[in-house]
């Protein structure tokens, strides 16, 4: 059941029909007075309130029902939204929150699916404990295997206990790996990460061995049928040439593989020798249920945070993770004396693209465009998509010169790219213009540092396009340090003498 608080009819209606459609039962409520009085009554899976209402607000419903029930997931939904606003919701118990108007009603629904989701498994979650809670329960009766089992229920206590603790993919796949090697005294337990493009098994972790030593270890599938490809890679047990190598590599004569599966794919393969100890089987599979309970969780939770700090056009970072990362590098250069440079870009005459070709060849251009952004940088740069054709890029380490290179190459990769129907632009080809700055050399702070590199751009922006500006630094400007230069230019300037 989903309940949606909000004053405005429209809202309500659009909605209702949204989430009905999509198969959910939907009660509309236009103030948060009357939603809190039926939620007690009969207590919702999902609630989406606005925030600014006659009477209680949305806030006050929020921590309403934070108090009443752990149970409810809320998500807030305004105008008024802004970065402390959705702080302060998330800091008192919101799930999420949407900003209105919805410029597409389907991040609606997947945000009350994924809220869902997140409920089912938690129940799941809650029904593993209960099960295993009703097992420990069941052995106080059995005298005669009480203690063997009882160590069972410690050491699966013990890996839920562990982790329970950690939130992140690889922390959830090592705590299995090491509790699955010390449940068998030290025994090597390996997981292959698939790589369904290109058709292999690639060792990824591993407990009870050094992983160094087996660098590119891994078993090619190509000859697996491709109509039977996704049947076969989800009964690894049968797989021969990964038996073969198990024995090879790891001396394994009998194999134990089991399929991790992840988003109804299978994310990898567990591989050890066969239990034959039915106490350590049952522990082993067990350790199983849990990781993969466990692991879903998690990779639903980097999907939850991808989507909180991605763009979902183009999968660069959001404006909102972008001004943090930005005050963040900014005090970093602060602390290390190295500059920092910006960025700024948007595409000439986008406008007239998407007018002439249509807003989805508009949505390609802005993808593509994405993408050869990423290509084109380093690892600890940040690319984001900040709105409509506007993009910037953080450069840590980099001076104004090293950016102004960056941004130039970027151009020219830019303009010698053929996008579909960039003849018909007014230059005859799709093109940006960028504007470029760096702290300390030419700005004080955050701020004025996005200030300088969206005036430069602007500069090209109104005396022509296609080109790249570096900014200036004001008259009478004095830098808060004389930041240290990047290495690359000390190891050019030495070997240069």
């Amino acid at each position: 059941m989903v309940y949606v608080v909000d004053d405005e009819e429209s809202i309500r209606s659009i909605l209702q029909d949204a989430l009905e459609g999509a198969g959910f039962q939907v009660q509309l409520y236009p103030t948060a007075d009357e939603a809190w009085e039926a939620i007690q009554k009969e207590p919702p899976h999902v609630i989406l309130s606005d925030i600014r209402m006659p009477g209680m607000s949305g806030i006050d419903l929020l921590e309403n029902v934070s108090a009443f029930s752990e149970d409810i997931q809320f998500i807030i939904m305004t105008s008024h939204a802004s970065l402390d606003t959705a702080l302060q919701a998330i800091r008192l118990g919101a799930y999420d929150y949407l900003h209105k108007p919805f410029e597409d009603i389907g991040d609606v629904i997947v945000t009350v699916d994924r809220t869902i989701e997140k409920l089912f498994l938690q129940y799941q979650n809650e029904q593993l404990l209960e099960e295993l809670a009703h097992k420990n329960k069941s052995l106080e009766d059995l005298n005669v295997q009480i203690s063997q089992e009882k160590e069972e229920i410690i050491q699966i206590n013990n890996f839920m206990h562990d982790v329970t603790k950690v939130t992140e993919v690889d922390q959830v796949l090592d705590t299995f790996l090491q509790h699955t090697s010390k449940l068998l005294g030290g025994e090597k337990v390996v997981y292959f990460k698939h790589l369904p493009a290109y058709t292999s098994l690639l060792l990824y972790k591993a407990a009870g061995l050094n992983i160094e030593d087996h660098k590119g270890v891994g078993v090619s599938l190509k000859n697996i049928d491709p109509k039977d490809y996704n049947a076969a890679v989800a009964k690894p047990q049968e797989m021969e040439d990964l038996k073969a190598m198990a024995r090879e590599v790891f001396g394994f004569d009998k194999i134990l593989a089991s399929p991790l599966i992840s988003e109804n794919q299978v994310a990898g393969i567990i591989l050890l020798q066969d239990i034959e100890e039915a106490s350590h089987r049952r522990v082993y599979d067990n350790f199983l249920q849990v990781l993969r309970l466990n692991y879903q969780n998690a990779v639903m939770k980097m999907r939850m945070h991808e989507m909180a700090i991605k763009d979902p056009l183009t999968g660069l970072y959001n404006r909102r993770f972008y001004n943090e990362k930005l005050e963040e590098e900014i005090n970093r250069s602060r602390r290390t004396k190295y500059p920092v440079s910006l960025i700024y870009l948007d595409i000439d005459h986008f406008k007239t693209y998407n007018d002439t070709n249509g807003h989805q060849n508009g949505d390609l251009i802005l993808k593509s465009i994405a993408k050869i952004m990423q290509k084109t940088s380093r690892a600890n740069d940040i690319v984001a998509r900040l709105g409509g054709e506007e993009f910037s890029i953080i450069l840590p380490h980099t001076d104004l010169r090293g950016a102004a290179l960056k941004a130039e190459k970027l151009r020219r990769v830019v303009e010698s790219t053929k996008f579909p129907h960039g003849e018909k632009q007014p230059m005859g080809f799709v093109s940006i213009s960028l504007g470029v700055s760096e702290y300390p050399a030419i700005a004080k702070d955050a701020e004025s540092l996005v200030k300088v590199a969206d005036d430069a751009l602007y500069k090209v922006k109104e005396t022509s396009r296609n080109r790249v500006c570096v900014a200036q630094a004001p008259e009478g400007f004095e830098p808060d340090f004389e930041a240290i230069p990047p290495p690359s230019y000390e190891k050019i300037k030495a070997n240069n003498g």
